[in-house]
Parts: C-alpha cells; structure tokens; sequence
C-alpha cells in the first residue's frame, strides 16, 4: 500500500506532540486530553499494525479497538510515561504500522475486515466490515488529523507559555 499520505500526516501529528515539553504545568483538562489521546494513538496503532499483518498473510482481519479505548489500560500507561515517552511510543507505533502497510500488496488492500469498536466511554459500536484501505483512509484523512488538530491547541498554548 501506497503509505505516502500516512507518513505526511503522522509527522505532522508528531511535529505538534513534540512541541509540548511537558504536560505536568498543563490545567487538569488539557493534560488529561493530550495524555489520552497520545496513548490511544498509540493503543490503537498496535493493534492495527497487527490487523495489516494478518491482511498481508491473507488471514481474516478484526480490528478489536477495546484496548484502545480501555481506561484503565490508558490510564496504567499514563501513570508508567512520560509525556516524551508516550510522543515516542506514538512514532515508534506508527513505524510498526506504516511497515505493515507497506508490505500489503495494493490487491489486498480491498480485503475486508471486521470492526469491533468502542466508544471513549467504553460501550460496544455495531459490528461492521469495511475494506481495508478505506479504515486506512479514514485513519489517514479524519482520525488521526481530528486528534493532532486538538494537540496542536494545547501546543498552541505551551508555545505561549515559551514566550512567557
């Protein structure tokens, strides 16, 4: 798969979490934002990588999102890194991810796969397939842009805090 889109938008993703130096000083909100969704990207990237390999080998494919949306595996993760820690599990996750993609040959990339997912308050979302490359798209063109627009004002705010 083609993963030039991928590689533009992750490291813009990547380019804003790394302008914060710090979420500690950050008012409870805004750190408890940026913290989650830095660890649910990176949550759910693994679990995506793994869907793109069973792709690759031709196996039936379910993206099963509850580990990225478990509070409390977010919150274990939270409490056990640092803010530049999680910043690395993001692009280290995302290597894994976009690697994967890279070896799925463009005709499998129409293959289906079953979601599972789940809502931010944990609730189970209806069962649906979708092909492939379409929950990438969609990865590549809402979910992860959606996330690095809220980041980027919380950056926003550090980049003033700087200047100080």
């Amino acid at each position: 798969m083609d993963t030039t889109d991928f590689d533009a938008v992750y490291s813009d993703l990547l380019r804003v979490a790394e302008s914060i130096r710090d979420t500690a000083n950050y008012p409870v909100p805004a750190r408890d934002d940026v913290d989650w969704t830095l660890s649910h990207i990176a949550l759910s990237d693994s679990l995506l990588a793994e869907a793109a390999r069973d792709i690759h080998h031709g196996r039936d494919a379910v993206v099963n999102n509850r580990g990225a949306m478990n509070e409390t595996a977010i919150t274990e993760l939270i409490a056990s890194t640092t803010h530049q820690q999680r910043v690395a599990m993001v692009s280290d996750h995302a290597r894994e991810l976009r690697d994967a993609l890279d070896a799925i040959p463009d005709r499998a990339a129409e293959r289906p796969v079953l979601l599972r997912l789940f809502d931010r308050a944990g609730d189970a979302l209806p069962e649906q397939h979708t092909a492939w490359q379409d929950l990438i798209t969609l990865r590549i063109t809402t979910h992860i842009p959606g996330h690095t627009a809220r980041i980027r004002t919380y950056a926003a705010t550090d980049d003033t805090r700087r200047d100080a």
